[in-house]
């Protein structure tokens, strides 16, 4: 994507250490598959009020196909959005499905 942040240094630099750390898709690894990252996603989109340069647990390395899957779907108005296959919990065991119940207001 060529627009702000992405064409900047620091998202770079951001982009490469995040796949330095993971460089398997997490939705991948998630449903029990290999493959590996090309993509850093936000999980919160900038669109949506995230961080442009958030911390790395506040992204995801993703292949191409997860991340266009999640995209696509944000796009069609979608509150929150996650590529099928996503299971389990962040490092700080919150679950990674932002549809999971556990992020419903009480």
């Amino acid at each position: 994507m060529a627009v702000w942040p992405y064409t900047t240094q620091r998202w770079q630099r951001l982009r490469q250490h995040k796949l330095q750390l993971n460089p398997l898709c997490e939705y991948c690894l998630n449903a029990g598959r290999i493959e590996a990252a090309t993509v850093v996603d936000h999980i919160v989109p900038i669109a949506r009020g995230g961080d442009a340069y958030p911390p790395l647990d506040h992204l995801m390395s993703c292949c191409v196909s997860h991340h266009n899957e999640k995209t696509r779907g944000e796009q069609q108005g979608k509150e929150s959005f996650t590529p099928k296959g996503i299971k389990g919990c962040d490092v700080h065991g919150n679950p990674l499905d932002p549809d999971h119940p556990w992020y419903r207001e009480r």
